[in-house]
């Protein structure tokens, strides 16, 4: 009896698990990205780098005026962020230059960071992109809850061309594959 217990708690726990994230599904390609009212950068910097207003408080990705929108899902305290933070300052600067620049709009989202800590990492240059905070995870949990780092690139009406769990490690074939996208 002890058993069938057992094995209904885990089938609930299961389920429940399973449900909930079924409506807000993780990003996927060829869909399109969920509406996301997200905090403008708190430095001018970041403003500015993103085409935003000195007095823009939010920004929606279809307020941003690129080609292209390269949003990465990072966690303040997430080792596998900080590892791959070094080639995505990389990749920022390469795609601000030249025949790219102001085509990519690239910033990081940081699910559950606090003002005090994205200030932190921004003037530290761990991130030499934008930084916006989602203190209260509502843009991760209308994301699907992903794990980090996430990487999305996407249109700016939503339509997501490319997602990826977990570090980049080739920076190179990445960067060929957003030109790729800019050729489209």
């Amino acid at each position: 009896m002890k058993i069938s217990k057992i094995s209904i708690l885990m089938m609930l726990i299961l389920f429940f698990s399973v449900t909930s994230n079924a409506e807000n599904p993780k990003p996927e390609p060829g869909k399109k990205l969920v509406p996301l009212a997200l905090p403008a950068p708190l430095d001018p910097a970041g403003k500015k780098s993103l085409g935003l207003k000195n007095t823009k408080v939010t920004f929606s990705i279809s307020d941003l005026k690129y080609e292209l929108v390269l949003m990465e899902v990072i966690g303040v305290y997430c080792p596998q962020c900080f590892k791959q933070a070094p080639d995505f300052n990389k990749l920022h600067e390469r795609l601000n230059k030249g025949k790219m620049k102001g085509r990519v709009a690239m910033f990081a989202l940081a699910a559950g960071g606090t003002d005090p800590e994205i200030e932190q990492l921004v003037q530290s240059r761990q991130y030499i992109f934008p930084v916006v905070s989602d203190m209260e995870f509502k843009a991760h949990k209308l994301l699907g809850e992903p794990k980090t780092p996430f990487t999305i690139i996407c249109r700016p009406d939503g339509t997501i061309l490319y997602t990826h769990l977990g570090i980049i490690t080739d920076i190179d074939a990445f960067y060929a594959e957003i030109k790729e996208f800019l050729g489209k």
